[in-house]
Order: structure tokens, then sequence, then C-alpha cells
């Protein structure tokens, strides 16, 4: 991806996509993905169902101000897996690359579990061979499981590098309870290395740690920026925040955007997502509700 310049500037057009109502969309817009097409911006997203089962859908924005909604797919380009498959009760897009002459869409898979471990989240990845209108699964995880990733090894993020390829990715094996008895994830920033970008074996390693004692629990879906900078959600007991960070310990954290919030996004702004369109740096986000109330789109020029 482009090397998308550091600081703010940011200005918001507001809310431009919500679930449209149908049966597989009753909710959410979340984890906005954009793909950079010659004439518009392909959005891959996801929305549930009246079960909160999650499929991929996508939605073309026009690549000019005011990037106006231009359509949406009316069938999921991702549906969930199979009964017992990792990702057989939701699948959540993380990025959308093109390497080695393949199209593939990275994801995040969910099964639900038991009281104690309510749900595991394990990324998987889809190759499409008709130019991202639908996508085929590998059976496998991407990340399966590993001692102390038992749980999770989620939220994928590759980038070549000079030196090969890196995966960011969010990875741990743990719950803790609220004060209202609902049970939270907790998990960190963990880093792969590997010579090509579709097989990726062994442990992580961790880059940050959430810091427990100040009621951080984890992170989002981290975006790398170029360099050693990346957007970052951090995930508290009360919701995210999306942030510019780097993943050195301790690093200073900035908020991505700042002023005044719209009723959608007053408590909670996540899972953002830049990328540049000609002249002009698009950033897709979600605010409340973890993508409940739509999807969100600011833009500044490059």
């Amino acid at each position: 991806m482009p090397d998308i310049r550091p600081g703010g500037g940011w200005r918001k057009l507001g809310r431009v996509l919500e679930a449209d109502g149908g049966p597989l969309a009753r909710s959410h817009a979340m984890l906005p993905t954009p793909w950079v097409l010659p004439d518009r911006v392909r959005v891959f997203y996801a929305a549930c169902d009246a079960g909160m089962r999650g499929r991929i859908f996508s939605a073309d924005f026009a690549p000019t101000p005011p990037f106006r909604l231009l359509s949406r797919s009316a069938v999921p380009v991702l549906d969930v897996g199979p009964q017992g498959a990792f990702d057989c009760d939701g699948v959540n897009p993380s990025q959308i690359i093109e390497a080695d002459g393949r199209l593939a869409l990275l994801y995040i898979g969910w099964r639900r579990g038991g009281a104690e471990e309510p749900y595991t989240l394990f990324a998987g990845i889809a190759f499409s061979e008709d130019g991202g209108a639908s996508f085929q699964r590998r059976d496998e995880p991407l990340l399966p499981p590993l001692p102390g990733e038992r749980l999770f090894r989620t939220a994928p993020f590759i980038e070549r590098r000079r030196d090969g390829w890196r995966l960011l990715y969010i990875g741990g094996e743990r719950f803790l309870t609220d004060d209202s008895g609902k049970r939270l994830p907790v998990y960190s920033l963990m880093e792969l290395r590997s010579d090509g970008p579709w097989s990726w074996t062994g442990p992580g390693r961790e880059l940050v740690a959430p810091a427990l004692e100040a009621g951080e629990i984890g992170f989002g879906r981290p975006v790398a920026l170029g360099g050693e900078r990346l957007m970052l959600s951090v995930r508290t007991r009360d919701g995210y925040e999306l942030v510019e960070t780097s993943a050195e310990p301790g690093a200073a954290r900035r908020p991505v955007l700042e002023g005044p919030r719209e009723a959608w996004e007053a408590h909670m702004t996540c899972f953002g997502a830049p990328c540049r369109v000609g002249p002009y740096d698009l950033l897709f986000y979600n605010g409340d509700g973890f993508g409940r109330t739509g999807m969100g789109l600011a833009w500044r020029d490059a």
C-alpha cells in the first residue's frame, strides 16, 4: 500500500454506509477494507444476519469528492464456513492484497464456544478468480491455534518489506470478566516474518501487550502505514479508540480523528483503513457498536 503520511488533517464526510436490512444484512457495516480500482474504490465489509453471523459484502465509491456510494453487492462475496469450521459463525474482512499474481482476501473467522471461552477468532484467507466478485476460502486457517495463542490469531495485515514479508496480527488465549459479568477477550499485537505472502509458520513475536492496569484489554486490526508507523484500534473495557502509533513498546499514541463527533460515532472509533486514491487519502472507519451504527469516511489531500 502507499506510504500514508503521518498526522491528522482528516475531513469527515460522516456516515457513508449502513446495513441494507436484508435477511443477511440486518445490522452492521464493520471492518471496512478498501481496494482501489481504476475508476472506483471498492470497500469490503461485514454485515450480520439476525443471529449475528457476519458475511462479507462489498460497496463501490466514486474516487473523487464527495466520494458518493455507487453500488453495493446484493449477495456476499464470502459466506460463512461449513458447520464446525473455524469460521462457521462469521467472517469479517481484514485486508485485500494483490501479490504473486493472485488477489486474496484476508479475513477474520469466528466460531462460538462455551460460557468460559465464548468464541475463537482465527485468520483465514480466500482467493478470487473473477476479479474480486467472489472469493473461495482455504479450508484451514491462515493462522491456526498455537500454545499461547490458543483462542485468538486474528485480524491479519500483510506488508512487503525490503527483507521479505511481515504479518501483523492479534493473538492471545485469555478472557476476563468485567463488572457486569461479561467475558472480554485479552490479546496482544503480534508479528510474523516470511519469505512469501501465503504461508506463515511458527509462533508470533509479541510487539505490544495491552496495559491491563490502565483498562486496556487488546487491539483491533492493525494497518501498516509505511516505515514503523501503523494505525491501530486500542480496546478498553468500554470500547475502542482509533490511534496512530508504532509497534515500539511505550510508543506515543495519537488519536486519528479529532474534533466533534456525530451521534453514530459518539462513543467509539475503530477499524480504520486508509488508502490513496489519486491526489487524495481516504480513511474508512467504524463508529459505535463495533460497526453496528455503520461506516464512516474521512479524506484529505495526499
